[in-house]
């Protein structure tokens, strides 16, 4: 018959699951308890293996400990000492004991030493006959006289000395100065060099300024010179180095846009050069003009030169004096060519006479 307690499902299930927990911890404990019986085995094993190795140091000890002892006695027997506590008593202090064996060290040492130089000593007099006291004593006195003589020098050389090193201070006093001087007219005559034009670029101070005027004077002239040309001529101020010690910066190119190429001035046409040296004479006023407020450029004559140009470079030539006529300045013109003579209003004729005279009159127009 089924106890009452466990009729229900639900119980007897409880009741098995609180068994099956119980097992696991006895399970667990049993486990534990073996670890630890195995634990405890393996240290009764180790504790036995100790005890017999620490058995067999203290058998070892022992022996030792026995050895010393009687190396002790034989020791003390040896020394003469009647007893144990006989060689207490007269046993020193270690420091005591160092001490002693130092002072006996240095002993041997220069006992070593002292024997050796008397050694030596007596290898050196061997064979020695006793020395004349009296013929050194007036060797003695000789050479105190020659050192007398010789401090005597070497005080006068020293006084030499002493002369010589202030004059090697005021020589090289001198010389210091002399190389701050000539260093100072090192930089006067590069500074010298430079303003007279002996440098690389063969240009002077005074070159040098002339050339801002004349690059302002190029500048001025292109304006009217590329009108004159009709675009084909433009002055550049030429940098090529000149021949034979010239100095360089003044000299003028031609820049011909029809060719692409740049050539020296001297080699433009008789017209071509009057053209541009007409525009260098006219930008040459118009910059003096621009510098000096006060300076007014109004009159200008230009002799010659007309009768090389073409019929129009003259026309152009001629506008060109008329834009200045017309600007206030008064323009006189040398020349023989005819047309020049229709343009301006008053002309000076001078005619020469077969008597060699020459004859003047004012035409005004």
């Amino acid at each position: 018959m089924i106890p009452e307690n466990v009729r229900k499902l639900s119980v007897l299930e409880d009741m098995l699951a609180k068994l099956e927990q119980k097992k696991n911890e006895m399970e667990k404990a049993a486990e534990a308890a073996k670890n630890n019986l195995d634990r405890a085995r393996d240290a009764y094993n180790r504790a036995q293996s100790d005890a017999g190795h620490a058995e067999n140091q203290l058998t070892e000890a022992k022996k030792r400990k026995e050895k010393a002892q009687n190396l002790f006695q034989t020791a003390i027997r040896d020394a003469e000492f009647s007893s144990e506590e006989a060689y207490m008593a007269a046993k020193m202090e270690e420091k005591q004991q160092h001490q002693l064996q130092m002072e006996i060290q240095q002993f041997r040492q220069e006992q070593s030493t002292l024997n050796e130089q008397i050694r030596e000593l007596q290898q050196l007099l061997q064979d020695r006959q006793r020395t004349d006291l009296v013929a050194i004593e007036q060797q003695l006195q000789a050479l105190k006289q020659k050192y007398e003589q010789a401090l005597e020098k070497w005080q006068q050389s020293k006084d030499y000395f002493e002369n010589a090193r202030d004059l090697k201070t005021n020589i090289q006093e001198a010389a210091e100065k002399v190389a701050a001087s000539e260093k100072q007219l090192s930089i006067i005559a590069d500074l010298h060099d430079v303003i007279r034009g002996q440098n690389s670029q063969k240009i002077s101070f005074e070159r040098f300024l002339q050339m801002e005027y004349l690059e302002q004077i190029i500048e001025a002239a292109n304006h009217r010179l590329k009108n004159m040309s009709n675009g084909q001529f433009m002055l550049i101020r030429s940098k090529r180095q000149e021949s034979r010690g010239k100095q360089s910066g003044l000299s003028i190119d031609v820049f011909d846009s029809y060719t692409g190429q740049t050539r020296d001035v001297k080699t433009l046409s008789g017209g071509e050069k009057f053209n541009a040296s007409l525009c260098l004479a006219l930008g040459m006023a118009d910059v003096i003009q621009s510098f000096q407020g006060n300076i007014s450029i109004q009159t200008m004559f230009i002799d010659e030169g007309f009768g090389t140009l073409d019929e129009e470079s003259l026309n152009k030539a001629i506008d060109t004096l008329v834009d200045l006529q017309k600007s206030g300045r008064m323009i006189g013109v040398i020349s023989h060519v005819r047309e020049l003579k229709d343009v301006f209003p008053a002309i000076l004729e001078v005619a020469k006479s077969k008597e060699g005279v020459s004859h003047t009159k004012f035409v005004v127009k």
